[in-house]
C-alpha cells in the first residue's frame, strides 16, 4: 500500500511540475539608431541624440557609446527632440505619443513625466522641442506649446491657441528671445512678450511674416533657430536674419535646406544633403563630409565648445571640430524598426524583411551575424530593385530567400567570402507577374518540402500558384486546382507528406497541393478549404506552420485553427479543421512553433505561447506584463540553438531568453545560478539535457522534493517542493536521465536564502 502511495505521488508530482508557464527573461531590444531627429550637448562632454529607436549619448574625447531604449529607462523608442540642461545635469527626451523622459546625471536614472501622453484631448501629442529660460521649460508640441517648470516638472500652462491659427496647430521650434518667445507654426514665425500674465489668450501673439520681410504662404517657414541673441529662420532655401525690426535675406541655397543652427558667434550654419556652410561659405574640411546629409545641429557646452554635429543615414552621428569631420563607428543598429518577417538561418543568423505587405516604406533587407547588423538594400546590393522586401524564409539547406514586392525574389547562401547573391525572376525562373505586367513579380515565402526541393510562393501571378525548383535546378510550376486565375496567396508551408498549403489573405481560404514529386499530373491531388466546408475559423489565411507532430496550424483574421491529420487531404475529401478556443475571434499575425512543439502566436494584442495540443495558454506577453514594444506583434522567430525569443513590431524588434532550445544528443549538465537564493531567484536552470529527461531532484538524505519532465534543452526549478514551499537551505542533487539515450547524468545544487 505505501509503494502504491508513492507511485501516486510520484505521478502527481511529476504532472504538476511538468505544467510550467513559459519563463522569459533578460529582455532587450533591437532598434534602428540611425534616423537622427535631434541632438545636444551636455556639461559632461558627450553628444545626446533623439532616433527612431532610442536616445545615443556619444563621448566625443573617447567615441564612447551608449545606448538608451524602453529596456534600459525610456517609456517607447520613437523619440522626436532632445534638450541637455546644462545646470541640472539633465537631459529632457520628448517622443511621438507625448512621452517626456528625463535623464539625471547625478541620479543616473530615467524619470518618465506622462501628463503630456495622457492628454488624450488632443489626438496628436508629439514634442518637437525645447526651449529654456531659467526655471521654465517651453516645449513646442504637435497641438501647441507647454511651460513646465524644469526642477518640480511641474506644468505650469498649456497654450493650445496662438493668435489667428486654428487651435491645436502643430508648433515645430520654439526659442526664448530676450524676452520674448518665439514660435515655428505651421510655416509661420510668431513671437509673445513673455511680461504678459498668460500666453493663452491669441491677442498677445504677434505674426512675424511678409510685412517683416518673410515670403508669403507659398512659400512656408521650415527651421528657427537662434543663440539666444540672433534669430535666424529658413524655408526650403533661403535663409532669414532678424535684425530687431525686420527679417533680411542672407543666403539662398541651391539644394533643399535640411539643418539651420546659430553659433555662439553669431554665425549662421546651415546644411544641404550635399555640403555645410557658415554665413553662406562652405566650411574647409581636411576629409570629405559624408554623402547624403540628413542636417546638423550646433551644439556648444563648456567642455567641447560649439561643435558642429551632423547626422547621416549610414553614419549616424558625426562631429567636425578644428577642421576634421568625425564619426562613431559603434553604432551597430539594423536601418529600419520595420521587422515585418524574421528568420533564423542554419548558421544563427537574424534576417529581417522591412515591408508591408502591399505597403510602402520597406528599406530592403537587415541581417545580423552575431556581431554585426548589415543590409541589403538597392544602394548595397545591384542585384536587389526594390527595398519592398516582405518576406525573408531561411531554410533548412542554410539559403534564406528574400521575397520582393514585385521584383521576384533574392537567394542568399553563405560563401567563404560572405554571402553568394542570386536573383529569381521570369528570365531564369518559372516566376511570371501579375495580370497587368508580366514582370511584375511578387514573391512572398519559400520552403522545402520531403523531397528536397523548393517551394516558392508566386503571389497574384497571372496563372501559377507556385513555382518548384528541384536539388538539379530545373523549375516547374503548378496552378490552383479551384480556380487557374485565382492566385492571392501569401502563407506557405510544407507538411511531412509533401503538401504544400497555400493560405489567403484576400478571403480566398486555404489550397491543399501534393503533386507526388512527379512530373505528371494525373496523379496529383489539390482540393480548397474555405470556413463554408470546414471548421475554418475565416478565409482570411494570415500565417501557417507544420508542427513536429505532422499537424498545420492556420492563423486567421478571426482566430487559430489546425488540422491534425492533413495526410487525409484528396481531390474529393479534405482533413478534419479543429477550432482552437484558446484563440478564438483573435486577429493571428503569425504562428511559429519552437524546439519544444509549443506554439507563439502574434496577435494585434500581444503574443500567446500555447502547449503542444493548442489547449492550454502557457504564457501571454503583452506591454503591460514585458518590456514588449508593442501589442501588434507581426513576427515571431525562435532560435532552438540559443532560446532567444525574436518579436517583430513596426516599432522595432523585443528579445527574450526562454528554454525553448533542442535537447543536446548527451547530456553535459550545469545549473545556475550556484548558488540558488529559494525565495530570491526565479528560477534555477538545469541546462544541457537530452531528449526527454525526467529531473529528479532530491535533498542530501534521499527524499525527492520535486520532479520536472523536459522536452528541451533546459529544465526550471522554482526552488519550491511539490506542497509549494520553498526548500530549506543546504546542499540537494538533480538526478537526471533521458527516455530517449538511455542515458543519466548527476549534479549538485547548493540552495541558500
Amino acid at each position: 500500500m505505501r509503494l502504491l502511495l508513492g507511485f501516486f505521488a510520484l505521478v502527481t508530482l511529476v504532472k504538476q511540475v511538468s505544467a510550467q508557464q513559459v519563463y522569459l527573461s533578460d529582455w532587450r531590444t533591437i532598434s534602428s539608431t540611425r534616423e537622427i531627429r535631434d541632438v545636444d550637448a551636455d556639461g559632461e562632454g558627450s553628444v545626446w541624440a533623439a532616433t527612431s529607436g532610442g536616445v545615443l549619448r556619444v563621448w566625443l574625447q573617447s567615441n564612447a557609446l551608449a545606448t538608451y531604449d524602453n529596456v534600459s529607462g525610456l517609456r517607447t523608442l520613437e523619440c522626436t527632440a532632445i534638450y541637455c540642461d546644462k545646470q541640472a545635469g539633465a537631459t529632457f527626451v520628448g517622443q511621438r505619443d507625448g512621452s517626456l523622459d528625463v535623464y539625471s546625471s547625478q541620479q543616473q536614472r530615467w524619470v518618465n513625466v506622462s501628463d503630456i501622453e495622457r492628454a488624450t484631448q488632443y489626438p496628436k501629442r508629439a514634442i518637437r522641442d525645447f526651449a529654456q529660460r531659467g526655471d521654465t521649460i517651453a516645449i513646442a508640441t504637435d497641438f501647441g506649446v507647454v511651460l513646465m517648470n524644469a526642477r518640480t516638472r511641474l506644468f505650469i500652462e498649456t497654450i493650445d491657441r496662438i493668435g489667428t491659427f486654428p487651435e491645436k496647430a502643430p508648433v515645430r521650434a520654439a526659442e526664448f528671445i530676450g524676452n520674448e518667445l518665439w514660435i515655428l507654426l505651421n510655416g509661420s514665425i510668431l513671437s509673445a512678450p513673455l511680461s504678459v500674465p498668460t500666453l493663452r489668450l491669441p491677442t498677445v501673439w504677434n505674426m512675424r511674416g511678409a510685412q517683416q520681410g518673410l515670403p508669403d504662404s507659398t512659400e512656408p517657414v521650415l527651421f528657427l533657430a537662434s543663440n539666444s541673441r540672433a534669430v535666424v529662420v529658413a524655408t526650403a532655401r533661403n535663409v532669414f536674419r532678424w535684425n530687431g525690426t525686420r527679417f533680411e535675406r542672407t543666403q539662398v541655397t541651391e539644394r533643399d535646406i535640411n539643418g539651420l543652427s546659430v553659433e555662439d558667434d553669431g554665425s549662421i550654419v546651415v546644411s544641404t544633403a550635399s555640403d555645410i556652410t557658415t554665413n553662406g561659405t562652405p566650411i574647409t574640411l581636411n576629409n570629405a563630409l559624408p554623402k547624403g546629409l540628413l542636417g546638423h545641429k550646433v551644439v556648444s557646452s563648456a567642455t567641447l565648445g560649439s561643435t558642429i554635429v551632423t547626422f547621416s543615414q549610414d553614419l549616424g552621428i558625426g562631429w567636425i571640430r578644428n577642421g576634421q569631420w568625425s564619426t562613431n563607428a559603434g553604432i551597430n543598429s539594423p536601418n529600419s524598426n520595420q521587422f515585418t518577417d524574421i528568420s533564423i538561418d542554419t548558421k544563427g543568423w537574424i534576417w529581417a524583411a522591412t515591408h508591408t505587405d502591399g505597403g510602402y516604406g520597406g528599406q530592403g533587407v537587415s541581417y545580423f551575424d552575431g556581431i554585426t547588423w548589415r543590409s541589403l538594400n538597392t544602394g548595397t546590393e545591384p542585384l536587389l530593385q526594390t527595398n519592398g522586401c516582405y518576406r525573408v524564409s531561411s531554410l533548412a539547406d542554410g539559403s534564406t530567400w528574400i521575397g520582393t514586392w514585385g521584383r521576384g525574389a533574392l537567394k542568399a547562401v553563405h560563401s567563404d567570402t560572405g554571402l553568394t547573391i542570386r536573383s529569381l525572376n521570369a528570365g531564369n525562373s518559372t516566376l511570371r507577374g501579375i495580370p497587368a505586367d508580366s514582370n511584375y513579380i511578387l514573391v512572398s515565402e519559400v520552403a522545402l518540402d520531403r523531397y528536397g526541393r523548393t517551394i516558392v510562393l508566386n503571389e497574384q501571378s497571372t496563372d501559377r500558384l507556385f513555382s518548384v525548383n528541384d536539388a538539379q535546378g530545373e523549375w516547374v510550376f503548378r496552378r490552383n486546382c479551384s480556380n487557374t486565375r485565382e492566385n492571392l496567396f501569401r502563407s506557405l508551408a510544407v507538411d511531412a507528406n509533401g503538401t504544400v498549403w497555400c493560405g489567403s489573405p484576400d478571403s480566398r481560404g486555404l489550397i491543399g497541393y501534393n503533386d507526388k514529386n512527379t512530373a505528371s499530373t494525373d496523379d496529383d491531388v489539390c482540393n480548397k478549404i474555405m470556413s463554408s466546408n470546414s471548421q475554418l475559423q475565416d478565409n482570411v489565411v494570415t500565417s501557417l506552420a507544420v508542427d513536429q507532430n505532422g499537424a498545420l496550424w492556420i492563423g486567421t483574421a478571426k482566430g487559430l485553427s489546425v488540422i491534425s491529420s492533413p495526410w487525409n487531404l484528396s481531390n474529393t475529401a479534405i482533413p478534419f479543421v479543429r477550432r482552437v478556443s484558446a484563440m478564438s475571434t483573435t486577429y493571428i499575425n503569425d504562428v511559429f512553433v519552437d524546439a519544444l512543439n509549443y506554439k507563439w502566436i502574434a496577435t494585434n494584442n500581444g503574443v500567446f505561447v500555447l502547449d503542444e495540443s493548442g489547449i492550454d495558454v502557457l504564457a501571454t506577453i503583452t506591454t503591460a506584463t514585458s518590456p514588449l514594444l508593442d501589442n501588434n506583434v507581426r513576427s515571431i522567430a525562435v532560435d532552438p540553438a540559443t532560446g532567444l525569443a525574436y518579436f517583430g513590431t513596426l516599432k522595432g524588434c523585443s528579445v527574450a531568453r526562454t528554454s525553448s532550445m533542442r535537447p543536446l544528443a548527451g547530456f553535459d549538465v550545469r545549473c545556475f545560478p550556484q548558488p540558488f537564493r529559494s525565495g530570491s531567484d526565479a528560477q534555477l536552470v538545469i541546462d544541457g539535457l537530452a531528449p526527454d529527461t525526467e529531473v529528479r531532484i532530491m535533498s542530501s538524505n534521499g527524499i525527492m522534493v520535486s520532479a520536472i519532465i523536459a522536452r528541451g534543452r533546459q529544465a526550471l526549478w522554482d526552488g519550491r517542493d511539490v506542497g509549494g514551499n520553498h526548500v530549506p537551505p543546504g546542499i540537494y542533487v538533480a538526478s537526471v536521465s533521458s527516455a530517449s539515450t538511455g542515458t543519466s547524468a548527476v549534479i549538485k545544487i547548493a540552495v541558500t536564502r
